[in-house]
């Protein structure tokens, strides 16, 4: 019987936190770690694996967590862009239908005619 080699997660943290330490943040070899602890981790929680459950004695969203914000400070996430939020007051629902066409309904009967007493 063949023994099935385990992933060493906390092993493989720690070469990522290395690199991330000798200035190799943005290097190839980060980028390509990173991805593999991730898909990793990503296929124990689509399995079923709950953030709880422990890995090394740490729980496995702290793992999510940790390598996420190396990730982050190595600088390897797109740009976050802002979205301009409208009040609520600034909204009027005449601009979305108003004038247009494609929104003219044609009259119509009501759905209740009429209602039947038992």
């Amino acid at each position: 019987m063949k023994k099935e080699q385990s992933y060493e997660i906390d092993i493989q943290f720690a070469n990522l936190k290395d690199l991330f330490k000798s200035g190799k943040g943005d290097s190839i070899e980060f980028d390509e770690l990173s991805r593999e602890m991730l898909d990793y981790m990503g296929r124990l929680t689509i399995s079923g694996v709950s953030g709880d459950t422990i890995i090394e004695k740490i729980p496995l969203d702290l793992w999510k967590d940790r390598v996420f914000h190396l990730i982050e400070r190595a600088g390897l996430l797109p740009e976050y862009k802002m979205v301009e939020e409208v009040e609520e007051d600034e909204l009027n629902d005449s601009d979305w239908y108003g004038d247009n066409g494609e929104f003219t309904f044609g009259e119509s009967e009501p759905i209740l005619t009429k209602i039947e007493r038992i």
